[in-house]
């Protein structure tokens, strides 16, 4: 898949405009807070998620808020892959490619840890991609993981997926290291990002930010996971090799970050491979040792970032898609804790640090 002259992403991202203004805004949110789920189903029927929450009708109203949730991103994204056509396509294909791995993986968990064959319902599957209904079934009813590995390498579009699928699954068979089959699948990808992503040119440069940034990001959280192993004197700590290429810095870069040997050495031991945008969060894990909330930390400056490219973007390139792309995903994460604020009763100060506030940074 390559990329050679300019993209036209014009018709596509004047549509994504004036979608934008269908995203739940901040007075929106606020009045959500501290309600139930109940009302907040009902805020939504009067909102474009309305036939998602009338499609999605369950007994179970945190069910029916996260299959609500899950239809509309879904059906928004491919909406939105259907605005575009030849590179631009292309690109907003690549874009769209994570929920693929993310589906790919999922699919691969759930029938590795599969104790006998798996009950066929649907898992909790991105609805965006080509792994999709009846695929999904499809694939969920196959009674080994060998049959699932097999089904998703004679269906996916990328032929560079299937083989690495069919190579890890045969290192599979020998070390039966779940983690090494997933990393073959996401290294795979990124790989063909990066790739696809140096014939895009300036149509692809804000791709060309943003998903190395992911990588390095995850990248950070791996190393710091095999800092904390090896500092409890885990016998099995995760190998070096689950760091990723395809990131700003080599995977050897975070080498330092293992071997800190204190957690507020970590920022230092980073050194110019260490992001600005590092700096608070790191040291607030530093402090507190709280990987999932750096995590999430990331994830949210992350998705922030993106989103302002609305404004501070090129109009005329990838950064609209992978602006609205990172808003609605903004907006999904924002609803779901919504509803889980009411199920788990999280204060609603607590609440509001936590939210995605999309003005803030419109």
């Amino acid at each position: 898949m390559r990329l050679s002259a300019r993209a036209d992403l014009s018709y596509g991202n004047t549509r994504l405009r004036a979608r934008r203004s269908e995203l739940l805004r901040d007075a929106e949110y606020e009045r959500l807070v501290g309600g139930d789920i109940e009302g907040l189903l009902e805020t939504l029927e009067g909102t474009p998620y309305a036939p998602d929450v009338e499609a999605a009708q369950r007994s179970d109203r945190l069910r029916h808020l996260h299959a609500a949730i899950r239809t509309n991103l879904g059906r928004s994204l491919e909406e939105m892959r259907s605005f575009y056509a030849d590179r631009a396509r292309r690109l907003v294909d690549l874009l769209l490619s994570r929920f693929d791995v993310q589906n790919i993986v999922s699919v691969l968990r759930a029938k590795a840890s599969a104790q006998q064959p798996a009950d066929p319902a649907p898992i909790a599957l991105a609805a965006v991609g080509w792994l999709a209904e009846p695929l999904a079934g499809e694939l969920l009813r196959q009674r080994e993981l060998a049959g699932v590995v097999d089904l998703l390498a004679r269906s996916t579009p990328e032929p560079g997926q299937a083989h690495a699928l069919r190579a890890a699954f045969g290192e599979y068979q020998r070390t039966e290291d779940l983690a090494a089959l997933e990393r073959a699948v996401v290294a795979e990808d990124a790989a063909r990002a990066a790739a696809t992503l140096g014939a895009a040119g300036r149509d692809g440069s804000a791709l060309v930010r943003f998903l190395p940034r992911e990588i390095d990001e995850r990248n950070l959280l791996v190393a710091l996971r095999l800092r904390d192993a090896l500092a409890r004197g885990a016998a099995d700590p995760p190998p070096p090799d689950a760091l990723l290429p395809g990131g700003s810095a080599p995977p050897a870069a975070f080498k330092a970050t293992v071997h800190a040997p204190a957690r507020n050495a970590v920022a230092a031991a980073l050194g110019p491979v260490g992001r600005p945008a590092w700096r608070a969060p790191l040291a607030r894990w530093a402090a507190t040792g709280d990987l999932t909330a750096l995590e999430r930390e990331l994830e949210r400056l992350r998705i922030a970032d993106a989103m302002a490219l609305f404004g501070a973007g090129d109009p005329l390139a990838i950064d609209v898609p992978l602006a609205f792309m990172a808003a609605k995903l903004a907006e999904a994460r924002n609803l779901r804790l919504l509803g889980e604020a009411d199920v788990r009763r999280i204060a609603p100060d607590v609440v509001r640090r936590e939210l995605l506030w999309p003005g803030v940074r419109a």
